[in-house]
């Protein structure tokens, strides 16, 4: 399948019919362009910038394109995209635009693929954008983009750009196998560019991006990938001696691991998640050489799996929109909407009362998303602190960011990582159910 063809038909999946990105690239249909990374960037690139592209496109053609012909609409973006944002001849891109019309099966458009991109290279410094509107300039979906203006009025421009930007590739180091100096020394040894991370003390910043398994250390579990903002939450747990500690929705594991590396070895470590999830939290256990307890169940179900034993902490990293890390997963603006928004609301606050149930008294619990929303995170914890008694909402002391109502927010293009939310809340002696 030609290469360009392959990421028009990605491109369409995921912008028209919502599909993961992720599930796609794992498609066998994609094996092969997959494995390339011009195909994955042209890929990630074309979903980050489409609502944009599309505005071009529409005023290019002379009428818009019959449905059963969208691919055609979506070859034309790839094609676009390249000609803007990859080091390719003009040249080059045409041609390969063109032949690749013929393997997404409308050999009837090579002319237009042609005429349309030798107009855009023509006039692509002169077009017209006065009616283009401020989100698709943003090359954000509309819902979307009014949510997060709403939200954050005065730096939804800086967090637009930075979402529509190619995300670091940030490590954590396992501080029980070597010290964050001694990481940034084995990288810089193995002639990896690298930086120290300004708000985690454990994290190390590297560029280019590569391959996990090519990272010096990764395999031998010295290493771990996991965002600046990520690293963040389990210091705030107040490590301690003789804890019970739960990672509440814990795959893929980068949390787990953390934790057990942070707390003290007298501690009790035990994750949970769904039981097609917990493979890869004993994965990267293994790889860390780390031991937890890994539990499958639902934790909306806790009869299930549940032992009664209270907990002194719980990391409570719920499910989400993912408006935060949208850099990574560009198809995030095409699978979410309104509604989808307002059920993570009330599955979350759901989860927080299910993990509340568990948790013993004077113990903490940190409510953590990756999202930028009120509605998922001040708001969630509004409604369930209305609906408890015997807790305190304490200041977020050790994570840098914007004060919020309840916590403390990350905002991307803001603070360096994605954007992460934290909430800290403690269970009193004398709560109900402690």
């Amino acid at each position: 399948m030609h290469p360009i063809a392959a990421a028009a038909e990605v491109v369409f999946r995921v912008v028209d019919h919502g599909e993961s990105l992720d599930r796609l690239l794992q498609n066998p249909r994609f094996a092969d362009p997959a494995t390339g990374p011009a195909f994955r960037e042209m890929v990630y690139g074309t979903c980050r910038h489409c609502p944009l592209i599309d505005s071009r496109i529409g005023m290019l053609l002379e009428r818009p394109l019959r449905k059963r012909d969208r691919i055609v609409h979506f070859v034309l973006a790839v094609g676009i995209y390249q000609l803007e944002h990859m080091n390719i001849p003009d040249y080059a891109v045409l041609n390969e635009t063109v032949e690749a019309v013929s393997g997404a099966h409308r050999s009837w458009a090579r002319k237009l693929v042609n005429g349309v991109l030798r107009n855009y290279l023509r006039n692509r410094d002169r077009m017209d954008l006065s009616s283009v509107s401020e989100h698709e300039a943003s090359a954000f979906p509309k819902f979307l983009f009014d949510r997060i203006k709403a939200d954050w009025p005065d730096c939804h421009g800086r967090i637009v750009e930075a979402s529509n930007s190619r995300p670091p590739l940030t490590l954590r180091v396992n501080r029980r196998k070597l010290s964050r100096q001694q990481g940034v020394e084995l990288m810089k040894g193995r002639g990896v560019h690298c930086v120290s991370t300004p708000d985690s003390p454990t994290g190390i910043g590297i560029s280019p991006p590569m391959p996990v398994e090519q990272i010096p250390g990764f395999l031998d579990g010295a290493v771990s990938v996991q965002d600046e903002s990520a690293q963040l939450a389990a210091a705030e747990l107040e490590p301690g001696e003789n804890l019970d500690v739960l990672d509440a929705c814990a795959a893929p594991g980068g949390k787990t691991g953390q934790l057990v590396e942070l707390f003290p070895g007298s501690c009790r470590v035990t994750a949970v998640d769904l039981a097609s999830r917990t493979d890869l939290i004993r994965q990267n256990l293994e790889r860390l050489g780390l031991a937890a307890s890994v539990v499958a169940g639902d934790l909306l179900d806790p009869g299930s799996w549940w032992d009664g034993r209270l907990f002194d902490r719980i990391l409570l990293d719920v499910p989400c929109s993912g408006s935060g890390v949208i850099r990574r997963h560009p198809d995030i603006k095409y699978r979410r909407n309104e509604e989808g928004i307002r059920r993570f609301h009330a599955l979350q606050v759901s989860m927080l009362e299910s993990a509340w149930a568990m948790l013993g008294a004077g113990g903490i619990l940190l409510y953590v998303t990756c999202s930028l929303f009120h509605l998922e995170n001040d708001e969630a914890i509004a409604a369930f602190a209305n609906r408890q008694s015997g807790l305190k909402i304490e200041p977020v002391r050790s994570i840098p960011g914007r004060s919020t109502r309840f916590g403390i927010q990350r905002l991307p293009g803001v603070h360096s990582g994605d954007g992460f939310y934290y909430c800290k809340i403690r269970k009193s002696a004398h709560a109900a159910g402690a």
